[in-house]
């Protein structure tokens, strides 16, 4: 069982400082799958967290997902700016 420490809360910000990240990107898409997918991130990476006894790993991974699609969006504004 893991254990709730100091680090906790900072978890559970940073969880939802990504979750509020999905929301703002999938917001244009639709009202509702925005909020599912916001909420969907959050209690996925908190149940993560606690199936795998890690928090950094968990957290590594989104940021690399984040950064990757970041970079994807990057990729495909610049194509599209000099067609």
């Amino acid at each position: 069982m893991p254990a709730i420490g100091l680090g906790t809360p900072l978890f559970v910000v940073v969880q939802a400082l990504i979750s509020s990240f999905v929301y703002v990107e999938v917001k244009p898409f639709g009202r509702l799958s925005a909020v599912v997918a916001g909420i969907s991130v959050f209690v996925l990476g908190v149940a993560l967290a606690l199936a795998l006894n890690g928090v950094l790993e968990i957290v590594g991974v989104e940021l690399l997902l984040v950064l990757g699609y970041r970079l994807g969006q990057r990729v495909l504004e610049r194509r599209v700016s000099s067609a």
